[in-house]
């Protein structure tokens, strides 16, 4: 048999540099091989002891002794819909059930609506320095009725939009039937509303949150969307602009005169009582909020996570941002992806969604441009 050297030689000089050039191809090409080959395997070892890593991790938090660090670590896993089986792997089904329980029915008190009392006047302005504070200590700078506040805590940011008069907050649907539902910016759109925040709960067939049903209770405009399963954990303002909070059959809310309500929970405040954090467990996560001050306005809430520049929050954090600018009842919505905080034309949080886009919604809590009857009327016929 001939080797390289033989088989060289009885070719052409030509021949011979083709052939020289054509082994230094072959051997570059083992050489970026076997690069791509180490570089790969180490991707993959990494990986591998990232997970399990990860793994050993999730296992210290959910086995661990703190039962506190156990229930938010579920909790936060339970509430991001790709993350639900992990729990699963170290959790046995009564374990699970445990954790899951303590979000029942907490509220045993009924909501008073005698401790609200409207005032929409805004405070006198100083001639030398302009609008002064209201007794909250907030400052109406451009006379529109609306504060923006900037939240921010440890490990989240957050956005707060403090409307004075509750006439103006109304709760806004996408078109029943159609299959989908509307981005807060679409919802905006359609019923002329100057902003808002995503409502609750609805049912998402497919799993990409894109369905137009309402779950649970919710009132429109005064008309009754879906009359949920009995007593929903409800949130919804009256006709005299009093924000309900609590447990409500349909019946209960008809009685109270409900316009715009949503079912969602849990109750983060009522009647001025802030909720047990240990009734209220929860995970870090993106998280939506409304509530009300004792002058009728109306506090709406954003949270983002799942990010970098901020992880997410609990409910105990919720009612305390809540608590903390006056709130005497405050109720969480729908968080996660759908998150969402709009107003004048631009969206002030950043979307946790796969694509970072923001999510379509069945409803949502609208900010009008103007207050009164009249103008919920036209927006109710948008419906």
């Amino acid at each position: 048999m001939k080797n390289q050297v033989e088989e060289m030689q009885e070719l052409s000089p030509e021949q011979q540099e083709a052939e020289r050039s054509r082994r230094k191809r072959k051997a570059r090409r083992k050489a970026v091989g076997r690069v791509i080959n180490r570089i790969f395997g180490f991707v993959m070892a990494t990986v591998i002891m990232a997970g399990l890593g990860g793994l050993g991790l999730e296992y210290v938090m959910l086995k661990g002794p703190s039962e506190t660090l156990r229930n938010t670590f579920a909790m936060t896993m339970f509430e991001t819909r790709r993350f639900t089986w992990i729990p699963n792997i170290f959790l046995t089904e009564e374990e699970i059930a445990a954790i899951r329980a303590t979000r029942n029915q907490h509220v045993e008190e009924d909501f008073d609506a005698s401790l609200i009392t409207l005032n929409t006047e805004e405070p006198d302005a100083d001639e030398e320095t302009g609008p002064l504070p209201d007794a909250y200590g907030l400052i109406d700078e451009d006379g529109d009725g609306l504060v923006i506040e900037d939240i921010r805590g440890s490990g989240y940011v957050g956005y707060m939009i403090v409307v004075k008069d509750p006439h103006r907050v109304i709760v806004g649907a996408a078109n029943r039937g159609s299959g989908s539902g509307l981005t807060l910016e679409q919802m905006c759109e359609k019923y002329g509303a100057i902003g808002g925040i995503n409502g609750g709960a609805y049912v998402d067939y497919n799993g990409t949150g894109s369905g137009d049903q309402p779950d649970g209770l919710t009132i429109l405009g005064g008309d009754v969307v879906n009359s949920g399963y009995g007593a929903d954990a409800f949130v919804g303002l009256d006709k005299d602009g009093k924000l309900h909070v609590g447990y409500y059959t349909l019946n209960d809310a008809l009685a109270c005169n409900i316009t715009d309500g949503v079912s969602f929970g849990p109750v983060l405040i009522i009647n001025g009582n802030v909720t047990d954090s240990a009734k209220i467990p929860s995970g870090v996560n993106p998280r939506t909020a409304i509530g009300q001050r004792a002058d009728g306005a109306v506090l709406l809430l954003v949270i983002d996570g799942r990010q970098v520049h901020s992880i997410g929050a609990t409910y105990t954090d919720l009612a305390r941002i809540m608590a903390d600018h006056g709130a005497i009842n405050a109720c969480n919505l729908d968080g996660g992806s759908s998150s969402s905080i709009y107003c004048y034309g631009e969206y002030l949080n950043s979307s946790s969604s796969a694509n970072g886009v923001a999510r379509a919604l069945p409803d949502a809590f609208l900010i009008l441009p103007q207050s009164g009857a009249e103008t919920a009327d036209n927006a109710a016929e948008n419906s």
